[in-house]
């Protein structure tokens, strides 16, 4: 009869030990092991939040436009979020059908959505610049005020005035190599 070798014998342990942890009556929170490489080398860090910007961002609305009171309160949250460098709190502001392009399906958009904003730089101002209804859906044009520049950025409400998409943020995939 062949033994295993020690590496398996540790790796075998490892997984069992993990298991019986994570039982349904256990109150400790549960830590899976998602595979060989984080369970050898360890999670990835999560990179630092980004200093808090020196201002919070102002909210209003192009003149001329009716305003929207929901999305007001989008953007003020969203403003205050990126000054206190917690994205958790715009998780109330999120539908659960919010989507992220080329997310893949093994993440959430809402976890995403909170990492950039911990991480995303403070503009000065955001200024609604139009607001077009596709029935229960709004389409709203924002303009992002920063020192050196102004982006326009849009966004997808429901009727609920929770946010669908936008393109806020994109996805970037980097590789990282052993």
């Amino acid at each position: 009869m062949k033994l295993p070798t020690p590496t398996l014998t540790v790796f075998a342990v490892a997984v069992l030990t993990a298991s019986a942890v994570s039982s349904p009556a256990s109150t400790a929170p549960v830590r899976r092991i998602a595979d060989l490489r984080s369970f050898f080398h360890g999670e990835a860090a999560m990179p630092p939040k980004a200093p808090p910007p020196p201002v919070l961002a102002v909210v209003a609305t192009a003149a001329g436009l009716v305003p929207d009171p929901q999305v007001e309160d989008f953007l003020r949250a969203f403003a205050a979020a990126v000054k206190a460098r917690e994205g958790s709190r715009m998780a109330p502001f999120l539908s659960a059908k919010y989507t992220i392009a080329d997310l893949p399906e093994e993440y959430t958009a809402a976890d995403f959505f909170a990492q950039a904003v911990d991480r995303t730089p403070g503009p000065e101002a955001l200024t609604i610049q139009s607001i077009e209804a596709k029935g229960a859906l709004r389409l709203v044009r924002v303009a992002f005020k920063y020192p050196a520049k102004t982006k326009v950025r849009n966004f997808q409400f429901d009727a609920d005035g929770k946010l669908l998409s936008s393109d806020l943020f994109t996805l970037k995939r980097v590789e990282h190599s052993l």
